[in-house]
């Protein structure tokens, strides 16, 4: 019989004859090294141990090897048939050896072996309104993976999230730590038995049991140490009620039946299948030298590859998909790979390493949709991860991380390389996280010798739904790269970072870190520093040769946030360089927690405040007063004149009219505030404010929407201008608002005693097709391979120090550049 190996497997098979060859020639004895086939579709478990090592007479089922393994010798090899589905837990119980590893791979034509713990159910009855149900095996316990044709689904919910706020519910009082109320529950339906999903902050959701209903309060068994929060939702899920839309489902675990929503579709045209296995490869504690190559794990109701110890075990070429917690779970093991693998709808975590690990290696793998099913993942901290370890001398290098609900890539550990690899998408369920993520906390053991470089950070969009910020345009706090609470000694370099809604690069109560020759463009900060009580403060900070771009007016150069403002102590930041494409400006904020003050300053101003950014370069384009390509377009309703509805000077300004409808704001006080009722203002709508400026000095000037009464809630982030003595023309868009009251436009101005004249206010409103910036406007050019890219250009560009490209661009692996177009 011709049996094809693949690669892999064939390397092994020649090696091992090698092997045999050389150990005849010096012992006339051949070697114990063996090949055991498996087939689900031709094998037979009766055969012997001797005819399974013949691909003709394979061993049939995972049970029969898991019989086996223990008997198994350093260098055999267990070779599962490509095309063929086992079912089952494979239990790795045997080690080999340094120079004899034992292998678990693939072999043949076809896809992948694949080890499932899936399993199709049949038997479907109707209950009428498009709802079925069918009994599930006795032994599957409480299921976390329903697919449809291969495709997972996600539990039912009430309200759906496609309703407003994203299905959120807010509670309308915290009547005790574990109980909710709404009058959606009064005097509708008893959910007792369901499951209620709570946001409790930004980055905790937590999944708890309804165990009593009086009315409209909800009792529920709490799910972490964490308590409801005033202003954070809840929606309800795993109840017969939630079913009404297509591919819902709820498990009745005391009646042993499945409940599906199916919308024009019978369950019997359809493949759906359960998860039935908690793990479908498991170690004992101290397992070694170990290698799986080339299979396929699906569907654990759990975790697909748990790993509870040992050393020098290798995951190569193979594939998770539909894992109910977490793709890959290690802990104490050392010098573990994972390499050129691909994880996929892992609903907790992709890769999780917990402690006791050492020396790790996490490589070429693509990991997609983590934690993307809110309500589906664990509870409490450390959840929602693609790539998370806590280990030391861990390199995680040239991964692509695509959708993932929580953070990218989260490390802690000494000597920690984090080198060449794509975050797309971030901090889509939860929030408070970063694409690139550390964080060491009050125990500070004093990590040393961590490198985050030539990594392409981008999209973290943030999920406000379920907290205060819903209704605003806020940003939800998603981060670039996010040093958290006590982290220190890392080296932040060549990092491209873009399209973040929070801050592109945050340093939060950290200490030595070096943030150098890094590319952030588009965050609601470009730099943001902090200290606070839950750390120490900030020290031996140094940026430097960072090229930092502001694409809109809400965008800030760089934020710091603290209680004592000693920037020696904390460090320097100088030779940056700064470009704005808004318009506005580039701006420098502060927010003084002691003094509950916060102050946005010029370039001049910070210079002489914080003695920060003394050669740093300030680029604008295009130049003051010229119009910005691609301004947003007006629909054809009215533009309203703002000053039509009046204008009142709420601290530290007096106000006059000029002639031609011009207000002058003359400061009596640091900050200057001046309340404008928005009359032509309606919910629902995007508009733009446009107007034209001047100061008697430099000031800086921050537009905002707020309720125009009492609880006066700020209705949108901050749009920020730098005005001075030349005439500036500025527009600022803001977002449609669901609110439905009176809403005023708030200038504040930090301008001191000097003066600022204002003209040709005007609220646009905003056609919902309006772009920005057109797309050969600029150029931002990356190259998230392995492999040095020729890339087209449609035009003459120049970078951000002048340089000239024409028709191409050659870029290096994992690099990015922003290059704006010459305008003729």
């Amino acid at each position: 019989m011709d049996i094809k190996l693949d690669g892999f497997a064939q390397k092994i098979t020649t090696a091992m004859r090698f092997l045999w060859i050389l150990g005849w020639i010096s012992t006339a004895l051949p070697l114990s090294a063996a090949n055991y086939y498996l087939s689900s579709t031709t094998g037979d478990d009766g055969h012997s141990p001797s005819q399974a090592q013949d691909p003709g007479t394979p061993w049939q089922s995972l049970e029969r090897l898991n019989q086996f393994i223990p008997e198994l010798a350093p260098g055999d090899s267990v070779l599962l048939k490509r095309g063929d589905v086992f079912y089952g837990t494979l239990q790795l119980r045997k080690s080999g050896s340094a120079d004899k590893p034992i292998f678990f791979a693939s072999y043949g034509e076809g896809a992948l072996a694949v080890i499932t713990g899936l399993s199709s159910l049949t038997g479907w009855e109707s209950h009428g309104s498009d709802i079925y149900s069918a009994a599930l095996p006795p032994a599957i316990g409480r299921i976390q993976v329903v697919t449809l044709n291969g495709v997972p689904q996600a539990m039912g919910r009430y309200p759906n999230s496609d309703e407003p706020n994203k299905g959120y519910l807010t509670p309308e009082a915290i009547p005790a730590k574990n109980q909710v109320s709404h009058p959606d529950f009064q005097p509708s339906g008893n959910w007792v038995g369901a499951e209620l999903v709570m946001r409790k902050n930004h980055w905790i959701i937590d999944r708890q049991k309804i165990v009593s209903q009086e009315g409209g309060t909800l009792t529920f068994l709490p799910g972490s140490g964490y308590e409801p929060k005033k202003g954070y939702g809840f929606f309800i899920q795993n109840h017969r009620n939630t079913l009404d839309q297509h591919g819902e489902w709820y498990q009745d675990e005391t009646n042993k039946r499945l409940y599906l929503c199916l919308k024009e579709a019978d369950p019997d045209s359809l493949k759906i299948e359960v998860s039935g296995i908690e793990n479908l490869v498991t170690t004992l504690p101290n397992t070694r030298h170990v290698v799986l190559h080339g299979l396929h794990l699906e569907g654990a109701n759990a975790t697909a590859l748990l790993i509870r110890g040992g050393s020098h075990f290798r995951f190569s070429s193979g594939k998770i998909v539909h894992a109910g917690e977490n793709g890959i779970l290690a802990q104490n093991m050392d010098h573990l790979v994972l390499e050129n693998s691909e994880i996929r709808n892992a609903y907790n975590s992709g890769i999780y390493l917990r402690s006791g690990n050492f020396q790790a290696t996490i490589r070429d793998n693509r990991i997609e949709n983590t934690f993307v099913f809110p309500g589906m993942g664990q509870n409490g901290d450390n959840n929602g991860f693609a790539i998370y370890s806590v280990s030391d001398a861990d390199t995680i290098a040239q991964n692509s991380i695509v959708r993932a609900g929580y953070v990218g890539i989260g490390f802690r550990g000494s000597r920690t390389l984090v080198k060449n690899n794509l975050v797309d998408g971030f901090c889509l369920t939860k929030g408070d996280g970063g694409g690139i993520y550390s964080y060491t906390g009050r125990s500070n053991p004093g990590y040393t010798e961590r490198v985050v470089t030539g990594n392409i950070v981008r999209n973290g969009d943030g999920a406000r739904e379920g907290t205060p910020l819903q209704g605003t345009d806020i940003p939800a706090p998603a981060e670039g790269i996010y040093l958290d609470d006590n982290a220190e000694q890392v080296l932040v370099t060549d990092n491209t970072v873009y399209g973040i809604a929070n801050r592109g690069i945050y340093l939060h109560n950290t200490q030595h870190i070096t943030v150098r020759n890094n590319l952030v463009f588009d965050a609601g900060y470009l730099l943001f520093l902090a200290d606070d009580e839950l750390g120490q403060p900030l020290k031996h900070l140094q940026f430097s040769e960072n090229i930092l771009i502001k694409k809109e007016a809400s965008q800030v150069g760089m934020g710091v946030r603290s209680g004592s403002f000693d920037f020696d102590a904390m460090g320097i930041s100088d030779k940056n360089h700064y470009l704005d494409l808004s318009g506005t400006g580039i701006s420098f904020f502060t927010r003084n927690t002691q003094l509950k003050s916060d102050r946005f300053y010029t370039h001049e101003a910070w210079k002489n405040a914080a003695k920060w950014e003394a050669t740093t370069m300030i680029a604008h384009y295009p130049a003051q007063g010229s119009d910005i390509p691609g301004t947003s377009i007006a629909s054809s309703s009215a533009v309203v004149p703002i000053l039509k509805g009046g204008a009142s000077c709420t601290g530290g300004c007096q106000l006059s009219w000029e002639p031609e409808g011009q207000i002058r704001i003359a400061g009596t006080d640091e900050t200057s505030e001046v309340k404008i009722p928005l009359s032509g203002y309606r919910r629902g709508i995007g508009y733009q404010v446009s107007l034209s400026g001047s100061s008697s000095g430099e000031a800086v000037m921050e537009l905002y929407l707020r309720q125009n009464g009492a609880p006066y809630q700020k209705l949108s982030a901050s749009r920020v201008v730098v005005l001075g003595n030349d005439q500036k023309q500025a527009q600022v868009n803001f977002n449609p608002s669901p609110y439905e009251g009176a809403t005023a436009l708030i200038l504040k101005l930090f301008q001191g005693k000097q003066q600022t004249i204002l003209r040709n206010l005007k609220l646009v409103p905003l056609s919902e097709k309006r772009q920005k910036h057109p797309a050969d406007f600029f150029v931002l050019a990356t190259n998230p391979g392995g492999t040095t890219k020729q890339l087209p250009l449609n035009g003459t560009y120049t970078d951000i120090s002048g340089r000239e490209y024409k028709q191409t661009i050659a870029l290096a692996p994992y690099r990015g550049i922003f290059l704006l177009k010459e305008i003729e």
